[in-house]
């Protein structure tokens, strides 16, 4: 806590209840950054962690034309995110277009050739 103490010439001056600030201003210790990998799977506490990808990225994972998959996300109908201006896919986005891009195999009644 800050409290005036005053000068010997009786003019007021701050100083500090308890020096700490004084301490932490000399050890000029600025405060670290933590670096964020964005990637899939659990972090150490257990969170889902998360990965986005560049339009570029993303194309060449899916094994699919960058401008298809452009054009897709333009028309919203793949899911993407929205960085500022920026497009980008979360691995929960490239997951599920591959879910709603899969199709189960037709299956009826054989054509077999009949003989009449």
């Amino acid at each position: 806590m800050n409290r005036d103490i005053s000068t010997p010439d009786g003019m007021p001056r701050k100083g500090s209840g308890t020096g700490r600030q004084d301490a932490d201003r000399s050890r000029n210790s600025a405060p670290t950054q933590v670096k964020r990998d964005y990637r899939s799977g659990s972090d150490e506490r257990g969170r889902q962690e998360l990965e986005v990808f560049t339009p570029a990225e993303a194309a060449e994972l899916l094994k699919v034309p960058e401008s298809w998959l452009r054009k897709r996300a333009s028309a919203r109908r793949v899911p993407c995110t929205f960085i500022g201006k920026h497009l980008r896919f979360s691995s929960s986005d490239l997951e599920q277009i591959i879910r709603e891009g899969h199709r189960d195999p037709v299956t009826g009644p054989s054509r077999a050739r009949r003989t009449t």
